[in-house]
């Protein structure tokens, strides 16, 4: 993940279209947040892990939601086809 950070960090500085002296200075101020953000990644490992799951979660959940909701209406279709075939009417 540090290396993530600093390749990030080192490949939008490298690419920014900004002169030396505003390059050389963004630099720096990368450099000196670098602790500071990743003490907080230290400290704070599984918020992003928790947040992923909750959405990923989520996501399942409506995706199964709408399968049933599929399941139910084909079920309800093949009920009333039966039921139109026993009659020998048919409503179409």
């Amino acid at each position: 993940m540090a290396l993530g950070i600093l390749g990030g960090g080192l490949a939008g500085v490298l690419f920014a279209p900004k002169s030396g002296d505003e390059l050389r200075a963004d630099a720096n101020a990368f450099v000196r947040s670098l602790p500071g953000r990743m003490n907080e990644e230290l400290h704070n490992p599984n918020a992003r892990t928790r947040e992923f799951i909750e959405k990923t979660r989520y996501s399942i959940e409506n995706q199964v939601g709408k399968v049933k909701k599929d399941r139910d209406a084909d079920r309800m279709a093949k009920a009333k086809k039966a039921e139109e075939l026993a009659s020998g009417y048919e409503f179409n």
